[in-house]
């Protein structure tokens, strides 16, 4: 992962929008309270396009009040994008046109997210987020408490990396997918699919030691993995071209080097029921045994 006090490599997506949070961030560190601003999200990951917003978080010293966040909204001259019963009315933004979400955070919040995942090894991912979030976020006011954050959220231990895996590995279980499979259910064989990629991705995040940056970065994170199956990125999306039963051959291969790469670097995790559930046989129809002589249950001839 890059150091975290280095800019990413920002394209013109996230160039401007940068420029837009810097504008932004000299208004909010005029109030009281205040005590630092960052960019976040996509542009601070280096990850922005033409769909990205803005993602701005202040830091206040003490949670704002409803008064204080509306004269937040007033001073930055904005609008809201969505309608009162929609959870995002009172972070979600529109400055001139453009969305633009600002996230308001107290240090405690941070500093308790720190210490339940780097202390107390939490597989919470909300709460991984928010330490991917700090160790990305690029600094515009108060750049001496975020570094100093920023470099405690850097010491990824390697206690967190053994509970993502205990947790997430036996995940990659493949009896149910191969009954959808053969049962030519397209919905439930998609459905199943993406819950094992899904621990997947968190697998190979804890082995790189890289904090959960949502799903919505699948495979902008992925490609900056270092430890990973080859051409990853290539297979995964192959998944979704072949047949149900051809994909599950190509994801067990997949999910077989991963736990190989998982017993290399961390052999005091137990593989066994990870192995058991990588070797489920491809279901039979009862009609197959019946062919054998088997009578069914209930058959009384």
């Amino acid at each position: 992962m890059r150091n975290s006090n280095k800019l990413p490599r920002m394209n013109q997506h996230g160039k401007w929008r940068l420029e837009l949070a810097q504008n932004l961030s000299k208004q909010l560190s005029d109030f009281s309270g205040v005590h630092a601003v960052a960019a976040g999200g996509s542009v601070a990951r280096g990850y922005a396009d033409a769909y990205s917003d803005l993602e701005l978080l202040v830091y206040w010293n003490h949670q704002p009040d409803a008064e204080t966040r509306l004269a937040v909204f007033n001073c930055l001259n904005a609008e809201r994008r969505y309608p009162k019963m929609d959870v995002g009315y009172d972070s979600a933004y529109l400055i001139d046109g453009f969305p633009v979400d600002v996230w308001h955070r107290t240090m405690e919040q941070e500093e308790a997210a720190a210490d339940k995942v780097l202390n107390g090894f939490s597989t919470d991912l909300d709460a991984g987020n928010v330490l991917d979030t700090i160790r990305f976020a690029i600094p515009l006011y108060g750049v001496d408490y975020l570094e100093q954050i920023k470099e405690c959220v850097e010491q990824y231990p390697d206690g967190l990396a053994v509970e993502f895996l205990k947790r997430f590995l036996p995940h990659f279980h493949l009896r149910q997918l191969l009954y959808a499979a053969r049962r030519d259910n397209p919905t439930a064989f998609y459905s199943i699919l993406n819950s094992i990629l899904d621990g997947l991705f968190v697998v190979l995040l804890a082995m790189n030691r890289s904090y959960f940056p949502t799903y919505k970065w699948f495979y902008k994170r992925l490609a900056e993995l270092p430890v990973v199956p080859e051409q990853i990125d290539f297979r995964l999306r192959q998944l979704y071209v072949e047949p149900p039963l051809s994909a599950v051959k190509q994801l067990k291969a997949i999910l077989e080097e991963t736990v190989a790469l998982a017993e290399r670097l961390y052999p005091q995790v137990d593989t066994a029921f990870v192995r058991y559930g990588l070797e489920q046989p491809i279901p039979q129809s009862y009609k197959n045994a019946f062919t054998l002589g088997v009578k069914a249950p209930g058959d009384s001839q």
